[in-house]
């Protein structure tokens, strides 16, 4: 994917992005990537990876009358338990050159996420979320986190399919909408949700693949 990659760090608001993250704990950064090869090489490892144990699911709880939290996707990571899923997920991200992607994309957008956190933050490994139809994550954030250094700047892409993330946003969780090519910053304590993903009228099985860089604080 090297041959094509153009990321477009000049131009981005630094500071509306600051201030969007400091009121929200989250950014999108608009247009930061070519991401036309990106797309056919994430589709391609999870064609190879979806039958792996991958499923991250948590059933929704009844109590006292209160719906807990709960979701459903599918996780495509090397960091597991297993010595042969790490291998397996290891090599099929290297040869669709995810690994080397998720590397220079971090090295060339650190710059400016850093600037927007205002933290230092490292890359530490790029992992793969697929939502399939109905897939979902209920809302979440600020009870859930306990590790304050992780963060994630993804990178969705929706096939056959309208994507977006809510956010919690003066009292409502409003959209933020998936858009090839944006990277989205997320810093902990962070309210939000993945609404299900739909099928179109008509239309193939959907499939929603954010390809997901891990960065750490010191």
């Amino acid at each position: 994917m090297a041959s094509i990659d153009r990321f477009r760090t000049t131009g981005i608001d630094v500071e509306h992005l600051r201030a969007h993250y400091a009121a929200h704990r989250c950014a999108q950064l608009p247009q930061v990537a070519d991401v036309s090869e990106l797309r056919t090489a994430a589709r391609s490892a999870y064609e190879l990876l979806r039958t792996e144990p991958v499923l991250d699911a948590q059933e929704h709880t009844d109590e006292q009358g209160t719906l807990g939290y709960g979701f459903r996707l599918l996780r495509i990571d090397a960091k597991s338990d297993s010595p042969e899923h790490t291998e397996r997920v290891t090599s099929v991200f290297r040869e669709f050159g995810l690994l080397g992607w998720a590397e220079r994309m971090a090295a060339d957008l650190l710059p400016t996420v850093n600037r927007i956190t205002g933290r230092e933050l490292r890359y530490e490994r790029v992992f793969l979320l697929a939502y399939r139809e109905g897939d979902y994550i209920g809302p979440h954030g600020a009870e859930q986190d306990t590790d304050l250094n992780r963060f994630n700047l993804q990178f969705p892409l929706c096939y056959d399919s309208v994507g977006s993330m809510r956010i919690l946003r003066e009292g409502y969780l409003e959209p933020m909408y998936d858009h090839d090519g944006d990277a989205r910053l997320l810093g902990p304590r962070m309210w939000h949700e993945v609404p299900p993903l739909f099928r179109l009228p008509g239309g193939p099985d959907p499939l929603r693949l954010v390809v997901s860089l891990r960065l750490m604080a010191a």
